[in-house]
């Protein structure tokens, strides 16, 4: 009887090789993923399946449509290139003179479409070396909506929509859909329900840090990100405990709105320096 169990046992199919790639929003900061995806393709890990919101989004298309070390390099020139031409412009001063002319961003979203239908691989995100997911908060209900096929350029501006500062865009379900990150900074429930073998977080956000000085900017961010990280939290505790995890985050901060592209090439190399931690303690 004993000898017939073990049989059982031998004979029980296993799952597939599931690896997903969980890329997080964080604005600027998502270059640190450039950096972190490198590395991590230059160890030999590389995903079957990829999920983004936000600034997350934009590079999950690009590995999703030819996860290889050429496509990174693609990648990053295109990141770097937003040091010289930064596709959101802008200052306090237009801030708050866009609020007060009741206009719905302070940014028209025109200049990021652009590089987005400039530097998209793909005209849909379906059409990909391997399934991309990319995650949007509809404005009606508050939900976050997901996608693995439609207009690569719309779905790419609606998931970087950050409420305030970019506008948000009319998809095919008729409905506004804004920036993914604002519910789901980090879509760990969702990755956790495609029933990964293993799971590589690329965690960009911004912490959450008391400020050291108050204005209305920081205080503002303050509750936004305090907001997101207790959603963060709420969702790690889903992630099964036996599942294999490789996190991959960057230093914590205090800072306002990440949307200093100057900071571009250091952020690539901390990324990279980030990953290259990890795997070095955990290995691939």
């Amino acid at each position: 009887m004993a000898r017939l169990k073990v049989l059982r046992r031998l004979r029980r199919p296993t799952r597939p090789p599931n690896t997903v790639f969980v890329l997080s929003g964080g604005a600027v900061r998502g270059a640190a993923q450039v950096g972190m995806i490198r590395t991590l393709f230059e160890h030999g890990v590389f995903p079957d399946q990829v999920v983004g919101v936000s600034a997350g989004a934009l590079n999950g298309l690009s590995i999703a449509y030819s996860p290889t070390l050429d496509q990174v390099e693609v990648l990053e020139g295109v990141w770097r290139d937003l040091v010289e031409n930064s596709p959101i412009r802008g200052s306090i001063v237009r801030t708050v003179a866009s609020i007060i002319r009741g206009r719905p961003s302070f940014d028209t979203g025109r200049r990021l479409r652009e590089l987005f239908e400039e530097h998209s691989p793909t005209d849909d995100i379906g059409d990909t070396a391997i399934p991309l997911h990319v995650g949007t908060t509809a404005a009606s209900t508050g939900q976050i909506c997901w996608w693995t096929e439609g207009p690569a350029v719309d779905i790419l501006c609606a998931t970087t929509a950050m409420p305030g500062v970019l506008p948000a865009v009319e998809m095919a379900d008729g409905d506004l859909h804004m920036d993914g990150g604002v519910v789901s900074n980090i879509p760990l429930r969702y990755a956790v329900s495609l029933e990964p073998t293993r799971m590589v977080v690329l965690d960009v956000v911004s912490r959450f840090l008391p400020p050291e000085k108050q204005t209305a900017l920081t205080l503002m961010l303050t509750g936004f990100r305090a907001a997101a990280a207790e959603l963060t939290r709420q969702q790690w505790l889903d992630v099964p405990h036996d599942l294999d995890v490789i996190h991959i985050g960057l230093p914590e901060q205090e800072g306002g709105l990440d949307y200093d592209f100057d900071d571009v090439p250091a952020l690539i190399d901390q990324g990279a320096d980030a990953a290259e931690q990890v795997l070095g303690a955990t290995g691939p």
